[in-house]
């Protein structure tokens, strides 16, 4: 999955990601959230704790990293 698949994919099921803690594109220090970012095109994915550490969980291609975001965003969605 691209990222315009995942962002597709949220439009069409009018997923809130924030109120997942799911942050795309962005490096954010907030307890509890997971998200993604690009950085020397490479994709990573990180995790960010109670106690704000910030840790880089994957790193892969876009289509890796997007395939593991969306099944986060699939099991939190459940879950809430």
């Amino acid at each position: 999955m691209t990222r315009v698949e995942y962002d597709n994919y949220i439009v069409k099921q009018n997923i809130d990601i924030s109120k997942l803690n799911i942050v795309i594109g962005e490096k954010k220090e907030i307890p509890y959230i997971t998200g993604c970012f690009q950085e020397d095109g490479v994709w990573k994915l990180y995790m960010v704790g109670e106690r704000q550490d910030f840790d880089i969980v994957q790193q892969g291609t876009e289509e890796e990293i997007f395939d593991v975001m969306y099944s986060i965003t699939e099991s939190r969605r459940k879950r809430s």
